[in-house]
């Protein structure tokens, strides 16, 4: 069974990016100051079967969203079945470190104290001062040189040793929370999830990480991603970070809920975030969150105001919650694996075939010049997204008002749920192309009578 390992400290000393190099990846970020990891993140340690746990620094801040970050924290130390307090060798000992330590003695958890930051011979010397805190563990680090890291992977593989890859292998659906800050994205994964997962403040932005959730017995995970607004919106390049990892964590999903503010629906960015959701393929489900803001004559527009504005994907469906109140929030997990299930399909060659001499016998396509257009055959090309390929001749002056049109045909009798559909159209090759065309003797003579009786 794999162990639950949280890294605490106060801010800035270097959690974040212990965490990163320890699983491997880039999840957690990282910058040089302080408070800028809020919510807990986990990962799996690579070398080992244990679960980190990246906290937020434990300071003495008292404003509320300091408050909820030092809550988080709370929480993954209680989660935890080991800990890493790390603390910052350049700055030496210092009176917060001095409680943090009483803290965690108090848990009677195994600690295990990381010294980091420690470059050189000199800063070595300074170390020893951290002896005081009392305990017997401790290990001497430099996450930024990669350094003094064996004993620790070392220590991780003795808590929680590799175990044997699982035969069975699940295949979770992975759907991310898509939107503008401040919409509800981590409000609504609170709920979804049972508990207080991620911090939630009417402060835009306080999400910075993308953070993976696993709901429903771990049959789905959600990912809450930074509120991503207009680059020239965006301050600072932890910002610019965090809108990155989220359309990374767009790609990655097999779903995504776009949530809107229901108090002004399908701004521009709204429209460019659900233009770039449906460019990537992703199926994508709109969801008009805080509902309980509107008046009952609001409330009854807003979806076909928001029908209104999407004239380029009309097949996506629009689901009306607010998810303070968890209202409409039942079925939005099962209409997110309709959605995937929608996108990933095989369809069978005969029934492409007969559907689309349907739509072209319903509506044949346009004369273009002396020629028509023909649509000869269909078949699957690929999915997530669906992909069909129909072969024929002249299809490079096909109108794209008909190729919308058998768009549209294909996803109404295959009743694709919100999942974009691509449509590729390929000439069929001419045989006798390249073959020159070499007359016989009497193709020769039978040509100069005809050239003949012309002339008179």
């Amino acid at each position: 069974m794999s162990s639950i390992v949280a890294i605490v400290g106060r801010p800035n000393v270097g959690k974040s990016s212990l965490f990163n190099l320890l699983t491997g990846s880039r999840a957690a970020l990282v910058a040089d100051f302080s408070g800028l990891t809020r919510d807990r993140q986990y990962g799996g340690d690579s070398m080992s079967s244990a679960i980190l746990i990246d906290t937020g620094g434990l300071g003495s801040d008292s404003s509320n969203l300091s408050k909820d970050v030092i809550k988080q924290t709370n929480l993954a130390i209680e989660e935890a079945d080991f800990l890493f307090f790390m603390v910052d060798g350049k700055d030496g000992l210092v009176p917060l470190d001095e409680e943090i330590a009483k803290k965690l003695r108090k848990t009677n958890k195994p600690v295990k104290l990381i010294v980091n930051k420690i470059d050189n011979a000199k800063d070595f010397e300074f170390s020893t001062e951290f002896d005081q805190l009392g305990f017997q563990d401790k290990v001497i680090i430099s996450a930024a040189h990669n350094q003094g890291l064996d004993r620790i992977k070392k220590a991780l593989l003795e808590i929680s040793p590799k175990s044997e890859p699982s035969l069975e292998k699940r295949n979770n659906l992975v759907v991310s929370l898509l939107g503008r800050p401040n919409v509800g994205k981590s409000t609504l994964l609170n709920k979804l999830s049972g508990f207080e997962r991620v911090l939630v403040s009417s402060e835009s932005g306080t999400t910075r990480d993308s953070i993976e959730v696993p709901v429903k017995e771990g049959e789905i995970t959600l990912i809450d991603t930074a509120g991503v607004r207009r680059k020239s919106a965006a301050k600072g390049k932890v910002e610019q970070f965090s809108i990155s990892q989220s359309l990374e964590a767009i790609k990655k999903s097999n779903v995504v809920i776009h949530i809107l503010d229901a108090v002004e629906p399908l701004v521009d960015q709204d429209m460019h975030l659900l233009g770039l959701a449906l460019s990537i393929g992703k199926p994508v489900l709109l969801v008009a969150n805080k509902i309980d803001l509107l008046n009952k004559e609001e409330l009854s527009n807003l979806t076909d105001h928001i029908f209104r504005k999407l004239n380029f994907a009309k097949f996506v469906s629009v689901t009306l919650i607010s998810a303070k109140e968890g209202k409409g929030l039942k079925e939005l997990l099962n209409l997110a694996e309709e959605a995937y299930l929608s996108s990933s399909k095989d369809f069978d060659t005969s029934a492409l075939n007969k559907i689309l001499n349907e739509a072209i016998k319903k509506q044949p396509p346009p004369l273009v010049g002396r020629f028509r257009p023909k649509l000869r055959y269909a078949h699957q090309g690929g999915k997530n997204p669906p992909l069909f390929i129909i072969h024929g001749n002249n299809l490079k002056k096909l109108p794209s008002s008909y190729e919308k049109y058998i768009e549209n045909y294909f996803r109404e009798h295959l009743k694709l749920r919100s999942t974009p559909l691509f449509i590729e159209l390929r000439e069929s090759d001419n045989p006798y192309k390249d073959k020159p065309n070499t007359l016989t003797g009497r193709q020769k003579k039978k040509r100069k009578r005809m050239i003949k009786r012309t002339k008179k």
